[in-house]
């Protein structure tokens, strides 16, 4: 062998030898090397003859196909060969080393070991009786009894090397198995079904549990759960002891923090390592749950902004009415009192304040009805500035725009309403204390142009900006945001082939950068809407 024998191998060879000595299986006379010569010589010359004779009887009875027996023949010629180089010369190792890889990868090893050593002592007791009839005196008799030694340790060898080989085996079968069990996607816990105490966890449980697997084991597996629902998980575990297999919802597991989480289990019955065990496979059901949360809550907010769009109609009849009225009154008044005139004056200006409200809501609710329009994105923004004028005052946000000089953009009209809502609305909510939302436009480019939403909030934690524009994701608190303006602002902004970046510092802000392209050529624009 290239690097030599095993380490382990040599020790393992050490320890058997001092076995056969100290419990008397070898003698001295084995140790005679003239004689240890001679056995090798009759292994290596008459062997193969009883191993063509050994091949037929073994076949048949081992249920080996006659088509396997040639190669068998020539393997064990040459193993025959490699042993007797062993006995002429104990120091030559090759047969253990063979030995040690086939009954642990090997052909051997596909077997019992019994089949294999069944053979071996069917082929050495033929080995016996050919040197017992051989004319020679008491040559052939000591040679017999030499070989029954060196049998003997071989057995012992055999032995070991299957023990080992299976003691492996089951090492990388439990390895595998602890690989699947902690790469599984779900929680899965095995309890004794005697006690219910935990046995096992993978390391999905432990993450969800918050709680190490030493801790976790030995305890019960209905103290994982809240108390008003260890009745039923006592019921579970009496039911899988009968060897039922079912399904459970409506559970939940208790965290190191004392929090309730969510989850879906499937439970049912194992044999594993003579144990009697259950196996729970427990369905974290949180982010389900949340995501339906959210999706009726956008339901919900669909609906409020088809009932404002509704009440927005209703209330235009009503002011244009009363803005009629006004008007018949200051033609009757002709020329009234400067307090009657400014009362009027206020009076028609709300109202056509109001109306502007209005105006810009139903803007804002209506579907676009062309896929790409002209956009002015200066007076987009004072427009949506303007409608939620009171919702800035009312939470102490000042704007401060900087609008410049841009050409108008081919965009979808309501993506972009959309687009600066959600923008504004976030920035707003970064600032609970109130603050200042600094709005700016520019040219970047020939045909490209530069929109920067910045606000003075509470900023973004490094480890949450990469995930910030992910569907669904908030660092908001329950009821505060549905997780979906950002990605929507994202979608936006990807679907008119544009780029989007973001920088928060903690305490200090965010700023969000968007650049469209914005192509300033008429010819690259749609016709522009009749007023």
């Amino acid at each position: 062998m290239g690097n030599g024998p095993p380490p382990a191998l040599i020790t393992d060879l050490e320890r058997i030898r001092a076995y056969a000595e100290g419990m008397r299986l070898v003698d001295s006379e084995g140790a005679d090397p003239a004689l240890r010569r001679a056995l090798a010589d009759f292994l290596v010359t008459r062997g193969p003859a009883v191993i063509v004779r050994w091949i037929p009887g073994i076949g048949h009875t081992l249920g080996i196909p006659a088509e396997e027996w040639h190669r068998i023949e020539v393997d064990q010629v040459a193993a025959l060969e490699r042993w007797a180089a062993h006995i002429a010369d104990s120091s030559d190792i090759t047969t253990f080393e063979h030995l040690r890889r086939h009954t642990r990868r090997g052909f051997i090893a596909q077997f019992p070991a019994s089949r294999f050593l069944a053979a071996q002592m069917r082929l050495v007791r033929m080995l016996t009786e050919v040197l017992r009839a051989d004319p020679g005196g008491d040559l052939g008799e000591r040679l017999a009894r030499l070989l029954a030694q060196e049998f003997d340790v071989r057995i012992l060898h055999i032995t070991d090397f299957f023990v080992e080989g299976r003691e492996e085996l089951l090492l990388e079968q439990e390895t595998t198995y602890r690989r699947w069990l902690d790469l599984a996607p779900a929680c899965i816990v095995r309890a004794d079904l005697a006690d219910g105490r935990v046995s096992d966890i993978n390391t999905v449980g432990e993450r969800l549990l918050g709680l190490d697997r030493r801790v976790l084991i030995g305890r019960y597996l209905h103290e994982l759960h809240p108390a008003a629902e260890r009745p039923a998980v006592d019921a579970l575990l009496a039911r899988t002891r009968e060897g039922h297999h079912g399904t459970w919802d409506g559970l939940h597991l208790v965290r190191r923090t004392g929090s309730p989480l969510p989850v879906f289990l499937s439970a049912g019955p194992i044999d594993y390592a003579n144990q009697h065990l259950a196996q729970i496979v427990y369905v974290d059901l949180s982010e389900r749950m949340r995501l339906e949360n959210q999706l009726v809550q956008s339901e919900k907010m669909a609906a409020i902004g088809q009932l404002a769009a509704g009440i927005a109609h209703e209330l235009r009849n009503p002011l244009a009415i009363v803005m009629n009225a006004l008007f018949d009154l200051r033609q009757q008044l002709g020329r009234p009192a400067p307090g009657i005139a400014e009362d009027l004056h206020i009076a028609e200006e709300e109202i056509e304040r109001a109306q502007a409200i209005i105006r810009d809501l139903l803007e804002f609710s209506r579907t676009s009805g062309a896929e790409i329009e002209r956009i002015d994105v200066n007076d987009l923004v004072r427009r949506t500035v303007q409608l939620l004028q009171k919702y800035l005052h009312n939470n102490g946000v000042q704007v401060v725009t900087q609008l410049g000089d841009i050409p108008p953009c081919a965009a979808n009209a309501n993506a972009m309403r959309q687009l600066l809502l959600n923008l504004l609305t976030n920035a707003v909510q970064a600032m609970p204390r109130g603050g200042e939302l600094r709005l700016r436009t520019a040219r970047a480019g020939a045909d490209r142009m530069h929109l920067e939403v910045e606000d003075t909030g509470v900023g973004i934690a490094p480890e949450n900006l990469h995930r910030i524009f992910d569907p669904f994701y908030t660092t908001k608190a329950p009821g505060q945001g549905t997780g979906l303006g950002l990605s929507v602002v994202h979608s936006v902004v990807r679907r008119h082939g544009g780029d989007i970046s973001v920088e928060s510092t903690p305490g200090v802000g965010t700023t969000f950068r968007i650049e469209l392209p914005c192509p300033c050529h008429q010819d690259r624009l749609p016709p522009a809407p009749a007023p």
